[in-house]
């Protein structure tokens, strides 16, 4: 199958002084890629495009790299592998110019006025090409993405930059000459006013989400749940026509309800950012004329004398606030049953969506109105409200960051001395890990 290639593995070998005898699995100390780990990242997938043992190769150095330099050693082997196909993923795109990691620095920059989240703009940075810093983030990212836990490892980590600067040098080495992986072009061939190409769109969309080297790693703890539902699927259906039938529509429901990537944007965002350029509409609450806000959030603001935030201690208190003071009324169940196990509430006023209540991050919030915050424990826990799903709702999040009312929050690894790349980087953080929570629809 791999018998035409071979003049791409020669060159390749030549280049990095390393000996191709055997393209179907790629050996190095102590990590292994196979073929087929390969190909299951690759735009293609089944079929076998001219270029691919070239970059299988390709990646097989990089783990040797990986293996011989010693560097993140606690990384776990299905994670460094990730990583490397993602390099490696990386390193295809700006090669063929497919215009993924392009869209990305696209967004970035509108977003945070830098091509790379957390760095600022080296002044060797070339866009659309290869670049150091672009593998640091890759490398961290991937990692990142794949914990059991968030917030843990450093983007300038000393294992992440060497290991990033091992990959560069190598990649630097051979990028002039890397054959042109086309198969990562198939966004060029995609017009979404043709229904002839409706297929090809449905083909792209479902390898960015499912199998892409970028949109993939983000989307981790939603495909650990897919797997789940799917095992339930296939226990539940014998038959293996009709298991497939479900399968499908499962896999096509997740597509299209959840967010991936790194910037918590849905497949038709980043369809329409990748092969048209265009970059998604963001809501504003502020476009809410004044007088149309939800009742909700003008009973709260008369509640308070004018504030949109409140901060109630316990459940009795908070019935008592919303029946009274906002003026809900008595209730003999209670208006909020839900919340009788919890405490430290907060209340926040949305002009578009009325009132959202969180419960158990009061302690968390510096504010003049707030008699139950701890510093001790906001600087150990709150940057959950970031790194977790479900801990605080995302208007409330932005809320407290662009009002500077979470001082102490830090992220696992900072020192309170030091820059605090939480606060600088929250937006992109909160959209890295809480994904679809991250845009509260």
């Amino acid at each position: 199958m791999y018998a035409k290639k071979q003049e791409y593995c020669i060159a390749l070998s030549w280049k990095m002084r390393i000996y191709c005898a055997e393209p179907v699995f790629i050996h190095s100390c102590n990590m292994e890629i196979t073929a087929k780990d390969f190909m299951l990242k690759q735009p293609n997938y089944p079929q076998v495009a001219e270029s691919d043992n070239y970059y299988m190769v390709l990646a097989g150095r990089l783990a040797k790299i990986w293996d011989n330099s010693r560097l993140l050693m606690n990384v776990g082997d299905e994670v460094r592998r990730d990583v490397v196909l993602a390099v490696t993923g990386y390193f295809q795109d700006v090669v063929a110019d497919a215009g993924i990691w392009r869209s990305f620095s696209t967004m970035c920059r509108e977003l945070y006025g830098r091509p790379v989240p957390f760095f600022d703009r080296p002044d060797d940075y070339i866009d659309s090409e290869l670049n150091e810093v672009d593998i640091q983030f890759m490398v961290w990212y991937v990692i990142e993405s794949e914990s059991e836990t968030h917030g843990h490892l450093s983007p300038y980590d000393p294992g992440v930059e060497r290991l990033a600067h091992l990959f560069f040098n190598l990649l630097d080495a051979v990028y002039e000459d890397a054959p042109t992986p086309v198969e990562y072009n198939m966004a060029m061939d995609v017009d979404f006013n043709d229904e002839q190409d409706t297929e090809k769109a449905y083909d792209l969309s479902h390898w960015l989400f499912w199998n892409c080297y970028f949109l993939r790693p983000a989307a981790t703890s939603t495909l650990r749940m897919v797997a789940a539902k799917a095992q339930e699927i296939i226990n539940t259906y014998p038959d293996k026509d009709e298991a497939r039938e479900h399968l499908l529509e499962m896999n096509r429901r997740v597509m299209v309800e959840n967010t991936t990537g790194p910037l918590s944007l849905s497949i038709g965002e980043w369809m329409e950012l990748i092969v048209n350029g265009k970059t998604p509409e963001t809501a504003d609450e502020s476009d809410v004329e004044q007088g149309n806000e939800h009742r909700f959030y003008k009973q709260l603001v008369e509640a308070t004398g004018g504030s949109r935030i409140a901060f109630i201690d316990g459940y009795d208190a908070l019935e008592q606030f919303v029946g009274e003071r906002m003026g809900w009324g008595k209730s003999a169940t209670g208006h909020l049953p839900g919340m009788k196990r919890f405490g430290n509430f907060v209340l926040l006023g949305n002009r578009q969506r009325g009132l959202l209540i969180a419960h158990d991050v009061a302690q968390y919030i510096k504010h003049p109105d707030n008699p139950m915050y701890d510093p001790q424990a906001a600087r150990s826990e709150a940057h959950r409200i970031v790194t977790e799903r479900g801990v605080a709702p995302i208007d409330l999040v932005k809320y407290l960051f662009e009002n500077n009312l979470v001082p102490d929050a830090r992220l696992p690894f900072e020192k309170d001395e030091e820059r605090s790349l939480l606060h600088e980087n929250w937006d992109f953080l909160a959209r890295l890990y809480l994904q679809t929570h991250y845009r509260g629809d």
